[in-house]
């Protein structure tokens, strides 16, 4: 290869690295306002189960009080009398008063643990960082195709892609699909459930949670994309079986041992001690160990 060739190929290569850098900064840059609502509504998904449906009617009438004291309040604070001074003094008190009476309300509407931050900067390092997140995600299309348009044309003379070139399809499909079944399931369902259950066991002790900011999140974001990752499972076992590494009948004979393995990383996953969360993280894993077996079934593997 000429010197010509290599400053061609570098060239190109530099070029790619600056449209990457360029859609990653654009990405996190632009998505960097707006985290502070994305971190607003994961707060609110998580908690949808801690409402209480016998609160609402006793909010709404807190409210009529409230917005009546603010009423006389404010007449008080508009009466030019020769007692101003101390209607003025006694609106104050009053809009004190209701605004304590309309957070209540809003208390009855939803119990949520405290949220809080414990450093300075922990809130805006938190919506850098899920800003980065997102910039990743944003250029990861992009990346994956500069890699499949750098690689296909080397990739499709191994007899191996070219005999197996559906099968690959399916299988990054299956891939992707299952990352969001089990992201879908750990964000939607899981979670939700399992807060909810930890939080009203600590209020029936008496006990008020508090949460820093930075570590719920990153509790929430971790556990997801662990949940997304272990979904994997049916894609992992067949390609295993593919390559030879194990077989239908082997992974079907040891199925009580892969049971077992299967609620120990159920236990590694989620804090909580009680089986029951652990139950849940394991019962989908035990669904797609068995959906995995059938499939090889089918396809005679």
């Amino acid at each position: 290869m000429t010197y010509e060739g290599v400053f061609s190929i570098i060239s190109q290569i530099k070029k790619k690295i600056i449209y990457i850098v360029a859609v990653f900064g654009a990405g996190a840059l632009l998505s960097f306002s707006y985290m502070g609502e994305v971190i607003k509504k994961i707060e609110t998904d998580m908690f949808w189960r801690l409402n209480i449906p016998d609160r609402p009617d006793s909010a709404k009438q807190l409210i009529e009080i409230s917005n009546e004291i603010a009423s006389i309040s404010k007449r008080l604070a508009d009466n030019n009398s020769i007692i101003s001074g101390n209607n003025s003094i006694i609106a104050q008190n009053l809009t004190r008063v209701s605004n304590d009476i309309l957070n209540i309300s809003q208390n009855l509407y939803l119990y949520k643990p405290n949220i809080i931050y414990l450093t300075p900067m922990e809130v805006i390092m938190l919506e850098f960082k899920m800003s980065l997140i997102f910039g990743v995600l944003v250029v990861s299309p992009l990346i994956l195709y500069y890699v499949y348009r750098g690689a296909k044309g080397r990739l499709t003379n191994l007899p191996f892609i070219r005999e197996k070139k559906l099968l690959i399809v399916l299988t990054i499909t299956a891939s992707i699909a299952l990352f969001l079944i089990g992201a879908g399931y750990a964000y939607f369902y899981m979670l939700p459930f399992f807060l909810s259950f930890l939080y009203q066991d600590a209020m029936n002790l008496g006990i008020n949670a508090t949460f820093s900011i930075y570590e719920f999140i990153s509790f929430i974001v971790m556990t997801t994309v662990i949940l997304g990752i272990a979904f994997e499972l049916p894609v992992i076992l067949t390609f295993l079986v593919h390559l030879g590494v194990t077989s239908r009948k082997t992974l079907s004979h040891y199925r009580r041992h892969a049971y077992i393995i299967l609620l120990i990383i159920a236990a590694w996953v989620t804090p909580d001690p009680t089986m029951f969360t652990q139950v849940m993280v394991a019962l989908p894993f035990i669904i797609l160990y068995e959906a995995s077996l059938v499939v090889m079934r089918l396809t005679g593997k």
